[in-house]
C-alpha cells in the first residue's frame, strides 16, 4: 500500500516538509520562517483556498507543537515530535 503522504526533515533538524497524496506540499515547518499548513494542490485547483494555518516569523517549540496538531487535524498526518532538535 502506498503512503498517502511523505515527511522529510533536513539534516540540520531545522525544517520539516510534508507532501500530500497528490505530491503537493501540504505542510512546512521552519525554525527560521514559521509554519505553513496548506490544502492539497488538488483541493486548491478545485477552488478551495491555500492556507489553513500559517505564520511568518521565527518559530519556537510551542509553534512546532501547533504544527504537529494542525497536520493531524487538517490532514490526518502524524508528525513525530522528535524530527527536530531543540537546544
Amino acid at each position: 500500500m502506498d503512503p498517502d503522504h511523505e515527511i522529510n526533515a533536513d539534516p540540520a533538524r531545522g525544517t520539516v516538509w510534508v507532501n500530500g497524496y497528490d505530491g503537493s506540499s501540504i505542510g512546512r515547518f521552519s525554525k527560521r520562517f514559521g509554519i505553513d499548513v496548506h490544502r492539497t494542490g488538488t483541493a486548491q485547483l478545485a477552488g478551495e483556498g491555500e492556507c489553513l494555518v500559517c505564520t511568518h516569523g521565527p518559530a519556537d517549540h510551542a509553534t512546532w507543537l501547533l504544527f504537529i496538531e494542525a497536520m493531524q487535524q487538517h490532514h490526518g498526518v502524524q508528525v513525530q515530535p522528535d524530527l527536530l532538535t531543540w537546544t
